[in-house]
This record gives structure tokens, C-alpha cells and sequence, in this order.
């Protein structure tokens, strides 16, 4: 039962970042905000997310290295 639900959340995730997606083209939808849903439905360690995660952090780290 656990693993259809993580089927399910991936897939609805997936399906709010394609209306968020769509949202950002037309101004009637908030884009941004339903795509925010729909990564944080997916989780942040899916597959499919980590390594947007990977990049995001090596981005922070060389960003707090070129302030000091």
C-alpha cells in the first residue's frame, strides 16, 4: 500500500509541476507557487530530484565561498 502511495504522490507531483509550467505562460495560473507543490510532493530525494538538488547545493557552496 505504501509503494502505490509514492506512485501516487510522483505522479501528482509530476502533474502539478506540468500545470505550474503551463501556469508561468498563462497569467491566469500562479505558476511558481504550483510548481513549488508539486517538487515538494516528489520529495526532495526522489531520483528524479537529485540532482537538481546536487547542483542547487554545489551552487550555495560556491556562492558562500566567493563572499569570504
Amino acid at each position: 500500500m505504501i509503494l502505490v502511495w509514492q506512485k501516487v504522490k510522483v505522479i501528482l507531483g509530476l502533474v502539478l509541476c506540468v500545470i505550474g509550467m503551463a501556469g508561468t505562460l498563462i497569467p491566469v495560473i500562479p505558476g511558481v507557487p504550483i510548481i513549488l507543490a508539486g517538487v515538494a510532493l516528489i520529495g526532495a530525494d526522489h531520483p528524479l530530484l537529485r540532482g537538481l538538488k546536487e547542483r542547487l547545493k554545489c551552487w550555495r557552496d560556491s556562492k558562500k565561498s566567493s563572499r569570504t
